[in-house]
């Protein structure tokens, strides 16, 4: 073998062993799942002392647990909304009563939410009520925008 093919050889070589460590090590973090809201929470309730942390745990897990058959209503008015896009003949009366649907469930569980909420600050002390507004905004990303 010549000089020049020997060099682009070994350079090939050297390019190679690099991109299989990059990749190696990049390959751990491609399995890694982030927190979820669950984790997140009980992370951040962590800074609470006991008692509180205890009647915010009671708190969300009521608000899981109240919401649950709603999120299940949610995605059946969902599925439903789906079918029937993509069903031919296009029915708007009835998408647009599934739409309808949807915003009222989706507005019963914001308001669920908010009475929950609000049963629970009403006995917080003002440092408390800031702390879970602190914990919220940790355990609850904003979501991306769709624009």
């Amino acid at each position: 073998m010549n000089k020049t093919l020997k060099m682009v050889f070994f350079g090939s070589l050297v390019f190679n062993l690099l991109l299989l460590g990059v990749l190696l090590g990049r390959l751990p973090h491609r399995f890694e799942r982030p927190p979820s809201r669950q984790a997140r929470l009980e992370h951040a309730l962590k800074e609470f002392p006991e008692p509180a942390r205890a009647r915010f745990r009671d708190t969300f897990e009521r608000m899981r647990r109240d919401g649950e058959p709603r999120d299940n209503q949610i995605q059946q008015t969902r599925d439903e909304i789906l079918r029937i896009i993509v069903h031919d003949p296009f029915d708007e009366a009835a998408y647009d009563r599934q739409i309808t649907k949807m915003n009222a469930l989706r507005s019963e569980r914001t308001g669920i939410m908010a009475t929950i909420i609000k049963d629970q600050v009403q006995h917080s002390t003002p440092e408390q009520r800031h702390m879970l507004v602190d914990m919220l905004k940790r355990a609850m990303p904003p979501r991306p925008s769709q624009s």
